[in-house]
């Protein structure tokens, strides 16, 4: 691969055994997925799939070899897997997170998320460019994730909420040094001035997330990207104006990673282990108020989401309405303003009728009458086709266990729920 000249004049003297560094770009990248153990164990995923390597740092993340394609597989619909790129699922097994509410700032397309998601009470997952929202709020719906609210703001926006996280992730915009070996668009780009107003952009951010970050709370900074004013320079620059403190990053991560100016910020190399490139830091906030978290969900009562509900799950759960949608909200507080999804959708009134939605089936389909089909019969599922069963109302359509879609049973047909934008094609 040619590298741009004025990279490696910059990068020679800070990566160690720089020249096996060079050559690790003439390599494919390395490729790997995280397991949902929302929807399938670890042992029966990959008693489907057949054995692999795990991932060493990270939990229920395995390699995928060079060739392996599953993005149209019915495992990939079903969101039991979710592929990610191996150094980035480092940066949240590296440092101790532990339960209340979060926020990753900058999210899609989501597998970061997906990680934290399973390490905290809530989150909100937020994303300022409309279209990657919208990728990463279908991430999180396949996935059936049903802690996560996704919004749209720009990380300015976010401080009016206040000092009420406990935990923010940053994985900023950066100039993508990390992902040469992937993206041959990224060495074509690449550029010091692009680098130069990338620092710009993630001290802003980052001076965003002391804004709403409690006292004691942890911010975690990744980049992708092996730029030192891109990393290790705008921690300093941030921790010289702001009271914050280090984090010691786990034995397991540290063994895989490598460091510049301070042990406690890694860096993650192609050549030193198996994955692209990634930096990553946490920092314990010392300094700052406390807020009162915004205004409680206001909680709805619909006669028809009732039935459906005790109907489908054999229950009722607490629930809120937004401009006809019904949903159980993510967060124990409302947010306003710029947010694609508040939580779990069940469904919407089009005049008098209920209609359930996708998301709910994904989420709690686990909890229904479930059919799991043949691989004929799945085929045509995800084409959209019907398919055929003495079920009379609503369940959810599974494989290995895991939820796909919905259906709804009329006189020995199983109309199919599926969203046509899900769909296979071919």
């Amino acid at each position: 691969m040619d590298l741009p000249v004025e990279f490696i004049a910059e990068i020679k003297n800070i990566v160690p055994d720089f020249e096996a560094f060079i050559s690790s770009f003439d390599n494919k990248p390395s490729r790997a997925f995280r397991v949902n153990t929302l929807k399938v164990s670890d042992e029966v995923l990959l008693g489907a799939m057949g054995k692999r390597e795990a991932v060493p740092y990270a939990e229920h993340c395995y390699y995928l070899g060079e060739d392996e394609k599953w993005g149209n597989h019915p495992f990939h619909h079903a969101g039991l897997m979710y592929m990610q790129e191996p150094s980035a699922m480092a940066t949240l097994s590296a440092f101790p997170v532990k339960g209340g509410i979060a926020l990753d700032m900058c999210a899609a397309p989501g597998g970061k998320t997906i990680a934290l998601s399973g390490m905290v009470d809530c989150l909100v997952s937020n994303e300022v460019n409309p279209a990657r929202a919208a990728t990463l709020k279908g991430n999180i719906e396949r996935m059936g994730l049903k802690n996560v609210a996704v919004t749209n703001f720009f990380p300015s926006e976010i401080e009016k909420y206040g000092e009420i996280f406990d935990v923010v992730l940053l994985d900023v915009p950066c100039s993508g040094e990390g992902m040469f070996r992937k993206d041959e668009t990224a060495v074509r780009e690449w550029s010091k001035a692009h680098s130069i107003s990338c620092v710009a952009r993630q001290k802003a951010i980052i001076r965003s997330a002391d804004k709403v970050l409690k006292r004691g709370g942890t911010l975690i900074y990744s980049t992708c990207t092996f730029s030192k004013r891109e990393n290790e320079d705008v921690i300093d620059d941030f921790m010289s104006e702001f009271d914050y403190e280090l984090v010691e990053p786990r034995g397991t991560v540290a063994d895989f990673t490598a460091y510049l100016t301070d042990r406690r910020m890694r860096r993650f190399y192609p050549h030193l282990a198996s994955g692209e490139g990634q930096f990553f830091a946490a920092l314990t906030k010392r300094g700052g108020g406390e807020s009162k978290p915004p205004k409680a969900t206001k909680r709805a009562s619909d006669k028809e989401v009732d039935a459906f509900l005790l109907d489908t799950i054999g229950k009722t759960l607490p629930y809120s309405e937004h401009n006809g949608i019904f949903y159980v909200p993510a967060l124990p507080f409302e947010l306003s303003g710029k947010v694609a999804l508040g939580g779990v959708r069940i469904g919407r009134r089009e005049g008098k009728v209920f209609k359930p939605d996708h998301n709910f089936f994904s989420a709690y389909g686990s909890e229904m009458y479930n059919f799991e089909p043949s691989e004929e019969e799945l085929s045509r599922y995800l084409h959209g086709e019907e398919l055929f069963g003495d079920r009379v109302g609503y369940g959810a359509i599974t494989i290995l266990g895991g939820a796909i879609g919905g259906f709804k049973g009329v006189d020995g047909r199983y109309k199919n729920l599926y969203p046509k934008g899900l769909r296979r094609n071919q």
